[in-house]
């Protein structure tokens, strides 16, 4: 099926015949590029070419349609003002086509003008009125006339649609007001409210700020608790080396309460704390260090005492272990289990193609760490073994003592 072809008005300013030439004022409304299209339909290319010639002019587009089935397309595709339709078509008549397009709402109002040669008794043109046509007119045509009532139809789809823009438009403006007035309205309904609201918000921010200093003194103290123990500790198991590793060992404790306080000291993700941790050997994650584990938060005493583990486990990795050979390689993970008592938090980390391992002659305040000082933190036990494969250190506890309080597995 061909598609219906197009064919536009000249360029050139010209006048259109009878009342079509005093219609210049109104606004373009048919098309984006500023044409009325008008639908001409029948099944003689040589009667479309003789409409065409009655109705050139620069404002019409004229679109040509030889079936029904190319007008039908046509009037999917675009928006008309009139539609020249000849009665006798094949397949469907013009009559069964007007009916069509009558039945379907976006067409329904389309000014359908008759043009036929062969229907010219009374009934066929009372059909075609019923059909919905505006007018019936008999070849031969005078083009005169066509050319009038077509600028007829023209102006008043132009003065319709000027009709529907200013309706849109006035109802645009009430919409408008009518929020304004209710925007307004609501305004003065609840200024009164919200004056009460900010007197009440200002004493609830002195009592915040209150509580808020309190638990600054409160956590202060216990960093510095903290911060005496490493520097005790540190001091006490090598005095030499005691202002490199006390300063690495404040540094970590700098990286949770980093954390920490970017969630508002209340959990950190266990792969944030970690990388944290690593942060100094990132480079190598992916390639020496593999990370894999849930997505779960750690409450914020948990997060303390765990990230201090990475700390001394990492230092002692790249001192000792796996870390400290090109082929060696570490593995960090963590899952919840659950069984008969519960769900269970398990974390540990595996050094593997490191140099030998031995137990160490004694133990170091960095062995206390990752053994004593985490398990009391979290009540969990922990398990610390030198394999021949390398150093593995893990960790068991209680799901509910190292997670945030409102974590939901």
């Amino acid at each position: 099926m061909n598609l219906p072809s197009t064919t536009s008005g000249p360029a050139e300013d010209g006048a259109l015949a009878d009342s079509a030439t005093t219609a210049g004022s109104a606004p373009m409304i048919a098309d984006s590029g500023g044409f009325i299209n008008i639908l001409i339909v029948d099944d003689e290319p040589r009667n479309l070419m003789v409409l065409e010639t009655v109705l050139d002019a620069p404002r019409y587009r004229l679109v040509r349609a030889e079936s029904a089935e190319q007008a039908l397309l046509a009037l999917l595709a675009d928006e008309f003002a009139v539609l020249i339709l000849d009665v006798r078509l094949p397949g469907l008549t013009g009559f069964e086509l007007a009916q069509m397009i009558r039945e379907r709402k976006k067409n329904s109002e389309i000014p359908i003008i008759f043009l036929t040669a062969y229907y010219n008794e009374d009934q066929h043109v009372i059909e075609g009125y019923d059909r919905g046509a505006v007018d019936y007119l008999h070849k031969p045509i005078n083009p005169a006339v066509l050319r009038s009532k077509v600028a007829v139809l023209v102006e008043l789809y132009l003065k319709q649609r000027q009709l529907e823009n200013a309706n849109r438009a006035l109802l645009a403006e009430i919409a408008e007001r009518r929020l304004a007035q209710k925007q307004l309205y609501e305004l003065n309904n609840t200024l009164e409210q919200r004056v009460l609201e900010r007197t009440e918000a200002h004493k609830r921010a002195e009592e915040q700020v209150r509580l808020l200093m309190n638990e600054v003194n409160h956590r202060s103290k216990n960093i510095l608790s903290v911060v005496m123990a490493v520097a005790q500790q540190t001091v006490a198991s090598s005095p030499s080396e005691f202002l490199l590793r006390f300063s690495n060992r404040i540094q970590a404790l700098a990286v949770n309460h980093d954390l920490l306080v970017g969630s508002q000291w209340k959990c950190v993700e266990v792969s944030d704390l970690v990388r944290g941790q690593l942060a100094h050997f990132a480079g190598l994650i992916g390639k020496q260090i593999f990370i894999e584990g849930p997505p779960l938060r750690l409450a914020a005493s948990a997060a303390q005492s765990i990230g201090m583990v990475v700390h001394e486990l990492s230092t002692n990795a790249v001192k000792h272990g796996a870390l400290s050979v090109a082929d060696g390689y570490v593995e960090i993970s963590w899952r919840i289990d659950e069984d008969d008592g519960g769900e269970n938090f398990t974390m540990s980390w595996t050094e593997k193609g490191g140099p030998p391992v031995a137990p160490p002659n004694h133990r170091g305040f960095g062995t206390t760490v990752i053994t004593k000082m985490t398990e009391l933190s979290v009540s969990g036990k922990v398990e610390l073994s030198y394999a021949s494969t390398g150093m593995i250190w893990r960790l068991n506890c209680p799901a509910i003592n190292v997670l945030e309080p409102a974590y939901d597995p």
